[in-house]
């Protein structure tokens, strides 16, 4: 089983290369390979527990992400900001049993929302005639999309800033995760936005 305590290895960095070499993506750079092996002594250095956390390497996969249902690491890309980025979330969630369960809650409630927002203001706009009371309707979903996004959207930010904490390289990192942070942002928002823009 591959774990994060590989990564501290030149011969588990090497893995990760070889493994991810072929991947086209933005967030992939091979070149900073040395860097994720110092990410993954610091993670391991602050929480020993971490070192045993099970990382999975796919081909062509154009980005990383914990899986805290699994408890495991998924990277696709030699990035060593994604990788702390990714770190502070199995921090954060590993042993959180019940953030864990408020998490997955808000994230269900936000998928849902984000296939059911265009589909919902279309059906209100055309049969229901009561303009206060769509309005009304429309205003409520909005709050609950909103509160609903809070959550994953608070945790994304702890992430990114735990990742930034001990980086020697903070241009480059907010380089790496600003745009990841304002996809996740603009994602998680798009229902509330549409809601709103649905009013009459």
């Amino acid at each position: 089983m591959f774990t994060l305590q590989h990564l501290t290895t030149p011969e588990g960095v090497q893995h990760l290369v070889n493994v991810t070499g072929g991947t086209k993506s933005f967030y992939n750079h091979p070149e900073t390979a040395e860097q994720v092996q110092a990410v993954a002594q610091r993670a391991i250095d602050r929480n020993p527990n971490l070192a045993h956390v099970k990382v999975r390497v796919l081909p062509n996969l154009p980005n990383a992400y914990y899986n805290y249902d699994q408890g495991e690491l998924i990277l696709g890309i030699t990035n060593p900001h994604a990788l702390a980025h990714e770190l502070a979330h199995a921090d954060n969630l590993r042993q959180a049993t019940l953030y864990k369960k408020v998490l997955r809650i808000a994230q269900g409630v936000t998928r849902l929302n984000q296939v059911a927002a265009v589909p919902t203001v279309l059906a209100l706009r055309l049969f229901l005639q009561d303009k206060d009371q769509r309005n009304d309707i429309l205003q409520t979903l909005s709050a609950i999309s909103s509160a609903a996004a809070a959550p994953g959207m608070a945790e994304e930010v702890s992430a990114s800033a735990k990742a930034l904490r001990d980086n020697p390289n903070r241009l480059d990192a907010i380089k790496t995760l600003g745009p990841a942070m304002l996809a996740h942002a603009a994602s998680s928002m798009a229902p509330s936005l549409v809601y709103s823009l649905g009013k009459s």
